[in-house]
């Protein structure tokens, strides 16, 4: 019997289950169970929250290779190819590690139903856990307390950020968010969180005992720049916050996760000192998370972001007046799934946007195009125009970019909405090109 290919494993799995999500962990670790999964030594980290868990794993997966560490990341969902969610190193595992780690997850699961999501957690924690390595960063996809990831025990806990999304899988309200992202915590396991966290989440925390380092708290950006962590339950003073285009926030959680990390791979806290906070910043510096602002093109001014809520928005209209300020024309290629606040993000980024060319995913739970440019027209006195698809859209805006005469100002393109939208902009280009 022939290999079954990486390509025939994910259409394989995409047909397993008839639930996209199911929520409920005892079928997972029955299967986890039975494959004898173990992480071993390595230290084990769960990355829940609403926005920034991409990044923040980035950052800390790059920093800490610089400082001599091996890493492993486990990240959802995938821009362009799949190997892109399990890295080892940094380096995306090959189509045949997966494919043979989709076998064994076969091999052992029988008559166990799994949805897509949960064949390929267990098929990335084969991989990484068998890999030897001394951190594993693992992203928690939705929620906290039922996603699948969350079947591992961790040794840091970290939190990024709490906004009302998925609210008919979490709950409508932050606190309810909250406390079920709380649910990766564990009794006396240290935990690292964002600013502005709901009271359950921190009432949680307190209940299990957890060492909380807490952002604008515990770890700061002072006003001479400088970076302030909590080693040893001691704060200490740090210079050369890093230059980066990054949310603030989840550079600072970045930094103490990191110190936290070295603490717990049992070296001294006097180890981390000016010099291996100057060698993880210098990594940090380096980062370039793909479809977070991500500049695609250099002769002209198009960024990606796969921000899709109201927080993601708040970010990127910071981003926007900066450069609107600079006397440049600002054009949005959006699109959005159907449980999306689109009015919201409209209505933020509406100070900043000149132009809105909108176009539906190619997607089930896309939002139709009708209802997509009324939730934006009720909230915006800018120009809209309408597309049959994102390639149209991105070539429209790509020519009116073009378009500019001597007394124009220059433009500035961001297409954005969802990792499907950014899927799209990456496949145009790539043909583009």
């Amino acid at each position: 019997m022939n290999k079954r290919s990486l390509s025939d494993w994910l259409d394989y799995i995409s047909s397993t289950h008839s639930a996209e999500i199911e929520m409920g962990l005892d079928r997972v670790k029955k299967v986890y169970s039975d494959l004898e999964l173990d992480p071993g030594t390595s230290k084990v980290v769960l990355v829940a929250g609403t926005n920034g868990k991409g990044s923040t794993i980035s950052m800390i997966e790059t920093a800490l290779l610089a400082l001599g560490y091996t890493v492993g990341a486990y990240t959802s969902p995938h821009i362009l190819d799949y190997n892109e969610r399990v890295r080892i190193n940094t380096q995306t595992v090959s189509n045949d590690q997966l494919a043979q780690a989709f076998e064994r997850v076969e091999q052992v699961r029988a008559s166990t139903p799994l949805t897509y999501f949960e064949f390929g957690t267990l098929a990335a924690f084969d991989l990484l856990f068998s890999a030897g390595l001394d951190v594993l960063l693992l992203e928690i996809g939705l929620g906290g307390r039922l996603d699948a990831v969350n079947i591992v025990e961790p040794d840091l806990s970290i939190i990024t950020s709490i906004g009302l999304d998925h609210t008919d899988w979490l709950g409508d309200t932050l606190e309810q968010i909250g406390l079920e992202k709380a649910g990766i915590l564990r009794s006396k396991t240290p935990f690292v969180a964002g600013e502005t966290m709901p009271s359950t989440v921190l009432a949680q925390a307190k209940k299990l005992a957890c060492p909380s380092y807490i952002c604008r708290q515990d770890f700061i950006r002072e006003k001479n720049n400088d970076v302030c962590l909590t080693l040893a339950s001691e704060k200490r003073h740090f210079a050369a916050f890093p230059q980066v285009s990054l949310p603030e926030n989840n550079i600072l959680i970045a930094l103490q996760s990191i110190a936290c990390l070295v603490e717990l791979l049992n070296i001294q806290p006097a180890a981390f000192n000016q010099e291996t906070l100057a060698t993880a910043i210098q990594a940090i510096a380096d980062v370039k998370v793909p479809g977070r602002l991500e500049r695609i093109t250099a002769n002209r001014e198009v960024y990606l972001d796969v921000g899709h809520n109201p927080q993601a928005a708040v970010y990127l209209k910071d981003f926007l007046m900066h450069h609107a300020q600079q006397n440049k024309t600002i054009q949005l290629v959006y699109s959005s799934l159907q449980d999306k606040d689109v009015s919201s993000i409209a209505e933020i980024l509406a100070p900043c946007a000149d132009r809105w060319l909108l176009a539906p995913l190619m997607n089930e739970r896309a939002k139709p195009l009708d209802r997509l440019r009324a939730d934006i027209c009720a909230s915006t006195e800018a120009e809209v125009l309408c597309f049959a698809s994102v390639a149209e859209a991105i070539q429209a805006a790509l020519t009116f970019a073009g378009n500019i005469k001597v007394d124009d100002k220059p433009v500035l393109t961001l297409i954005f909405g969802s990792f499907y939208m950014v899927e799209a902009a990456k496949r145009f280009f790539k043909s583009y090109e």
